[in-house]
């Protein structure tokens, strides 16, 4: 009873502060509805239309090819804006640093012997034997959404056209009927449902910077904590009861925004399903040891808040809470990697079907729990170190 009395004494002591009631409370909603008024017209679905360069080379199959290509970048409701150049060394290298200058979306090149390689692939089919199609070389840039979509695309007409190959040739295919259904994913972008698992990670990771680091930086500071360490209360239910009345306030926090986001705006995530309840146990945990570890390299408050305050915009912003991060500069790129809300952001969208992630998902794991071990060892060591 101790330990849950001290537990809501330090609950109540952060909800009384105006100061943290607005910030770690009133704010979050705030942030959500100013976002929800302003973006949504930002990511309503639109007609996509990528631009393709065709590398081309003389023959029947290759101008197949290319006459599919053209088909599909005319008329009103075109895939492609097509640009077709002769395959040479100089144009490929040309067209290669254009799209590492992110002026074309993608690169389709028809090797040289195309031609003469389909013609030895269709003799061997007919002839029974086991045989691989000749490769086409697409390029793609990694990271960047509007290429690997446009190489998605491009990939499902190759298939199209090669099994039309296959058919052309009197090789006969089994037709199989289907059903398909959506699973797991949304046929329309919805940034209600891309941004309310930003918002829960943008609670947690508040209250780890100012209601854990500066709060608990404050709490030594003032004195308050060594005034409970001399009573009898042990060590050990003194951190227990700390992170319970932490646990409240982010319970409270999620509770507040999730009943927003359902009922306000209307978001179709399920704040109940698994992969987003394991995903925001993850995120506290995370983002709460690094509010920890910010009180254990803090001996003032002013300290504290000048570290929250230099970390809190560059984590937030290159986190992917609010948009997609890609195609950042290296000089900047490598905050991305660092930084554990990348990893938290990408799963917990990618394991709810809405966006997916760059990174592979036991990626989007490790590297959260990596830092979960880095700050509670190093808080561990300094508050041995520290007085109390």
């Amino acid at each position: 009873m101790r330990t849950i009395k001290l537990a809501n004494y330090f609950f109540k002591s952060t909800t009384r502060d105006r100061s943290d009631f607005f910030w770690l409370l009133v704010f979050p909603i705030i942030l959500l509805v100013i976002l929800m008024l302003i973006f949504p017209s930002l990511y309503e679905p639109k007609e996509v239309t990528f631009n393709l360069v065709f590398l081309s080379q003389e023959g029947m199959f290759s101008e197949i090819i290319e006459k599919v290509f053209k088909d599909l970048s005319g008329g009103r409701y075109r895939i492609f804006r097509l640009s077709i150049v002769k395959n040479t060394k100089e144009n490929l290298d040309r067209e290669m640093e254009r799209l590492k200058e992110k002026k074309t979306d993608l690169i389709v090149e028809i090797p040289e012997g195309f031609d003469a390689q389909m013609l030895n692939w269709f003799m061997l089919k007919n002839l029974g034997m086991t045989a691989s199609p000749p490769s086409i070389n697409i390029y793609s840039l990694k990271h960047n959404i509007s290429s690997e979509s446009a190489y998605l695309t491009v990939k499902n007409v190759l298939q199209k056209l090669e099994l039309e190959f296959i058919k052309r040739i009197g090789y006969k295919l089994k037709e199989v009927k289907s059903e398909t259904e959506v699973i797991g994913t949304r046929s329309t972008f919805s940034y209600i449902d891309f941004i309310y698992p930003g918002i829960v990670i943008f609670v947690v990771f508040m209250t780890g910077l100012f209601g854990i680091g500066m709060h608990l930086t404050w709490l030594k500071e003032s004195g308050i904590l060594k005034r409970i360490m001399v009573t009898s209360l042990p060590k050990s239910r003194l951190i227990i009861s700390y992170v319970i009345s932490r646990i409240y306030l982010i319970v409270l926090q999620i509770v507040l925004i999730s009943l927003v986001a359902k009922f306000l705006f209307k978001t179709t995530v399920n704040p109940l399903s698994l992969p987003f309840i394991v995903y925001t146990l993850l995120t506290i945990i995370c983002l709460s040891s690094l509010g920890f570890f910010l009180a254990a390299v803090s001996k003032t408050t002013s300290g504290a808040n000048a570290i929250s305050q230099i970390l809190n915009f560059p984590l937030q912003f290159l986190g992917g809470i609010y948009f997609p991060v890609s195609g950042v500069p290296w000089a900047i790129r490598w905050l991305v990697l660092i930084n554990p809300i990348t990893y938290l952001a990408s799963g917990i969208r990618d394991a709810l079907g809405i966006m997916k992630s760059p990174y592979p998902l036991y990626i989007t794991i490790i590297v959260p729990v990596a830092w979960i071990i880095f700050c509670l060892l190093f808080t561990i060591k300094r508050f041995k170190l520290e007085e109390v």
